[in-house]
């Protein structure tokens, strides 16, 4: 793994899910290349998790993960 330094929003690394948004770090795959990520990264995984509390009332019953 690389730093845990975010990915600039203007990024191409920001939306591209062969990496981690969190970290930068290169990802297996985008799905669940992501969630073995996440879960070998607490940094990430907290990142993540704080992330998905932010934007709960935004996606509502929408949500399937």
């Amino acid at each position: 793994m690389t730093s845990h330094d975010h990915p600039q929003r203007d990024s191409p690394d920001w939306e591209n899910p062969d990496f981690c948004p969190f970290c930068g770090a290169g990802l297996t795959d985008g799905g669940a290349g992501f969630v073995d990520h996440i879960e070998d990264s607490p940094p990430c995984e907290a990142r993540f998790e704080s992330w998905r509390e932010q934007i709960a009332d935004d996606v509502g019953s929408e949500w399937g993960g």
